[in-house]
């Protein structure tokens, strides 16, 4: 009687065991007979072949048997044995022929399948769980194409599973702040207090929930930008100028600059901007941000200049990761530049921060080509 299965253990399959792999025939056999067997049987049609046109007729076969005898003893060639007649017949020179073939196209034969074995590994190691594991990428040939295509593949949903990690890490950390503060909110609420502290809490409960939103908002669109890279665009035909004085409207701002239409996803153009806009009068208050669009070949570049504390060098790039903020700057989501990047390249462009003369930040907003 077959023993219990111990608890929590999982049965694997016969089919998809590892033993059901190994039997099955190594590719290099399989072409090197296959070879050696189509060679084998275009020499037996050969022979057959040259049996049917100069065996058919016994006089005409004889008389040229005559005609090679003499010919072979004019040259000092001694009389034709059986095994002269076999070694120039037809089929020995192509039994030889086969065997040459074989011996040369061997070696390039087990070069092409190592070559498969290879990715056969890498994709087995890959698939078992390794997001690390790549196949190195030789010749020229369609193998190198799929191993670079499998590494670049490979590469890409190990950059987005990092990136999902990273994201739902970021994400809980994140999303505890704001739950802590509106819990509070609600205990103040839910306890007999004087009006002007249920005011407080009132109003401090609406801004949690306010910013819980904008989190939430910002997390679904950075998942659906690193999922579906060029997918979520919506191009249509956008007069960019106007589309920044709309959004600069909204804080008071006028917009100056070159009139530029091209394509591009309005609704991830509007929130960038928007972003550089509510970034810029978060910190600096005081002072209305100066807000540019200059045409270049093949694009344009939105400018949104403030006139905040600065933003030093070391720390240019890194505002754009994601939930990265400076050390006494922890207001917002931290997604919102990181966001503005990720969606100007989407339309081919890039982002990019810069300090700005006389004090405060510049960022710029690349579109159709990357600075």
């Amino acid at each position: 009687m077959a023993s219990p299965m111990p608890p929590g253990a999982v049965s694997t399959p016969p089919a998809a065991t590892e033993p059901g792999v190994a039997k099955q025939a190594k590719l290099w056999k399989r072409l090197w007979i296959a070879l050696i067997l189509a060679l084998l049987v275009q020499a037996l049609v050969s022979a057959l072949v040259f049996h049917w046109v100069f065996e058919m007729d016994p006089q005409r076969a004889q008389f040229r048997r005559e005609v090679f005898r003499a010919f072979m003893l004019q040259h000092g060639i001694g009389p034709p044995s059986p095994w002269r007649h076999l070694l120039m017949s037809p089929f020995f020179g192509t039994v030889v022929t086969a065997i040459l073939l074989s011996l040369v196209t061997y070696p390039i034969m087990r070069r092409l399948t190592r070559r498969l074995e290879n990715l056969q590994q890498g994709v087995r190691a890959w698939g078992g769980g390794d997001l690390s594991a790549r196949v190195p990428v030789q010749g020229r040939d369609e193998v190198a194409q799929l191993a670079q295509s499998f590494n670049t593949a490979a590469g890409r949903i190990e950059s987005l599973m990092q990136s999902h990690k990273s994201l739902l890490a970021y994400t809980s950390h994140e999303l505890r702040t704001p739950l802590t503060r509106l819990r509070l909110s609600l205990e103040t609420l839910s306890t007999p207090v004087p009006a002007a502290a249920r005011d407080v809490a009132a109003r401090a409960a609406k801004h949690d929930l306010a910013e819980l939103d904008a989190l939430i908002d910002d997390i679904l669109l950075s998942s659906r930008l690193d999922a579906a890279t060029g997918q979520t665009l919506q191009l249509e035909e956008l007069d960019l100028l106007a589309l920044l004085a709309e959004e600069a409207a909204r804080f008071d701002v006028e917009v100056h600059g070159d009139w530029i239409t091209l394509q591009g996803d309005e609704r991830l153009l509007r929130r960038a901007v928007r972003n550089l806009l509510d970034n810029a009068q978060r910190h600096a208050p005081g002072a209305a941000p100066q807000v540019s669009l200059t045409a270049v070949q093949g694009g344009g570049i939105i400018r949104v200049c403030d006139q905040g504390p600065g933003i030093p060098p070391a720390d240019a790039q890194r505002i754009f990761e994601p939930f990265e903020r400076l050390s006494g700057r922890g207001e917002g989501t931290g997604l919102g530049l990181a966001l503005v990047r990720r969606i100007a390249r989407q339309h081919g462009g890039d982002a990019r921060c810069l300090p700005r003369a006389g004090g405060g930040t510049c960022f710029e907003i690349w579109l159709g080509r990357k600075p």
